[in-house]
């Protein structure tokens, strides 16, 4: 199939396998952990600052399809604009179409569109951070996108803790995650919160020479 290279993932439980993957010319590229946060043990008062956004407004999906916005072209343009930022080789959706993001918004099963948070500066999209309910009591925390513009300026803290209250004013007892080693800054900002790392994958790449 004239392909250039072979990945693989291998999960955490299965690490006795990595020398046998190695010796056959695979390469660890990157890590990615689970993180699990009780947010009943959270308390959303510590970070109280972060909810201070001077001039920039946090609203749900929700909210947004309520008041007639055009939500979903500038939302769009925001991930379309970030998804290059995402630290995963493989990522499947680095540029997804429109109907990709509506669907993951407000067209499946685990979509929550008033735990699908998005960060206003006027019209314009600055933020955006969602999660999917995952079972009984469970959320699962995905994509958080900062806008370049708007970065260093606490918006994905800001974004986190709307996430935590969400989960605290609804009687959630799990919200879970995944995280890259490539991404510091949002390892920092789950541990901040208390969030505990868990087992994961670690993602192996082996080059393969084209047959001339």
């Amino acid at each position: 199939r004239r392909a250039a290279g072979l990945l693989i993932e291998l999960d955490d439980s299965e690490a006795a396998l990595r020398p046998a993957l190695e010796r056959r010319g695979f390469r660890a590229q990157l890590q990615s952990w689970a993180f699990v946060l009780d947010p009943r043990a959270c308390d959303p008062s510590r970070f109280a600052a972060y909810a201070k956004l001077g001039g920039l407004t946090i609203a749900t999906l929700a909210d947004e399809i309520a008041r007639g916005a055009d939500w979903l072209p500038p939302l769009h343009q925001l991930y379309a604009l970030v998804a290059g930022d995402v630290p995963i080789p493989i990522d499947p959706h680095a540029s997804p179409p429109p109907e990709w993001l509506e669907h993951q918004a407000i067209g499946l099963p685990e979509s929550l569109p008033e735990a699908f948070f998005v960060v206003r500066d006027g019209e314009r999209y600055a933020g955006m951070s969602f999660l999917h309910a995952n079972g009984p009591g469970r959320l699962f925390q995905r994509i958080t996108a900062i806008h370049p513009a708007y970065r260093g300026r606490g918006v994905a803290m800001a974004l986190k803790l709307a996430t935590i209250e969400y989960a605290r004013a609804h009687g959630c007892h799990e919200i879970r995650t995944a995280v890259e080693s490539n991404n510091p800054s949002m390892l920092a900002i789950n541990r901040k919160f208390g969030f505990e790392q868990r087992e994961g994958l670690t993602l192996f790449e082996r080059a393969l020479e084209l047959p001339g």
